[in-house]
């Protein structure tokens, strides 16, 4: 089994990136217009807003989910523990748009989710979000074979005392 590093880019922390444009062009103005050009170094919030990204790397049998500004990554690695397994849900998602006028508009997308999950399925940590499934599964199979995880159906371990009180 060879280590290879695996990244999973889950993209933008700010996917929508108008207000940091927007915070540049009025501090560019109002510091020409003032004269304090030393106005410029507020321009470091919006660049910081407009590089954030998200992910996760794998290397052998560690991985880190990481935090990016300026491509550097800050995230401590953590190592895959016994029983650990990686599964994939797809989540509805949906968003509904307003206006002053009262127009309601609703958009409704399926997004994949790869989670790594303890041996009874009840802790999860999402490792990557896609809106394509074959891609995720692709990275998925990938990082199964260069680690101890596996790909595994989302079955949670239900007790018995679970079980008869569902079933009153």
């Amino acid at each position: 089994m060879s280590i290879k590093d695996i990244e999973i880019k889950n993209g933008k922390v700010f996917p929508e990136p108008f207000r940091f444009y927007l915070l540049i062009g009025i501090i560019c103005i109002s510091t020409v217009a003032a004269g304090e050009y030393i106005g410029f170094g507020f321009l470091l919030i919006p660049i910081l807003g407009i590089t954030a990204r998200r992910g996760t790397q794998f290397s052998g049998a560690s991985y880190r989910r990481y935090f990016s500004v300026f491509g550097l990554k800050f995230g401590s690695w953590e190592q895959v523990q016994e029983g650990e397994a990686l599964v994939l849900l797809g989540l509805d998602m949906s968003s509904q748009f307003g206006s002053y006028g009262g127009l309601l508009s609703t958009k409704e997308e399926k997004v994949w989710t790869l989670y790594l999950v303890d041996a009874k399925h009840r802790n999860k940590r999402d490792l990557g979000i896609s809106l394509n499934k074959e891609d995720l599964t692709q990275i998925a199979i990938e990082v199964a074979e260069n680690s101890p995880l596996e790909l595994v159906p989302y079955a949670p371990v239900i007790s018995q005392q679970t079980q008869s009180r569902k079933r009153r």
